[in-house]
């Protein structure tokens, strides 16, 4: 019995390919098993780029609320200093 299996990646801007090819000879293994494989691997796959994009896309959200924030606590430090300096040109006129 011969099995030999194959896989290929074509990448492109904005999207990725992937290709898996299985032969066998000899008769060992009828349809019904490899398609049970391949289904077996496509599922793993499957669970594991949509366990990958979850984590990324929360890991996304977290790096922009916490930029979001510190834009609000800088536009917060603009605006005390703001204040400090208009206060303090109205103490120098005194």
């Amino acid at each position: 019995m011969k099995l030999s299996i194959h896989t290929s990646q074509q990448q492109s801007p904005g999207s990725t390919s992937l290709a898996l090819g299985i032969a066998y000879t000899d008769g060992l293994l009828n349809e019904d098993q490899i398609s049970s494989a391949c289904q077996l691997a496509s599922d793993a796959f499957i669970r594991s780029i949509s366990s990958a994009l979850v984590s990324n896309n929360r890991k996304q959200r977290v790096d922009r609320r916490q930029a979001s924030q510190k834009t609000s606590e800088g536009n917060t430090l603009d605006e005390i200093l703001e204040q400090v300096l208009r206060q303090g040109s109205h103490l120098s006129t005194v």
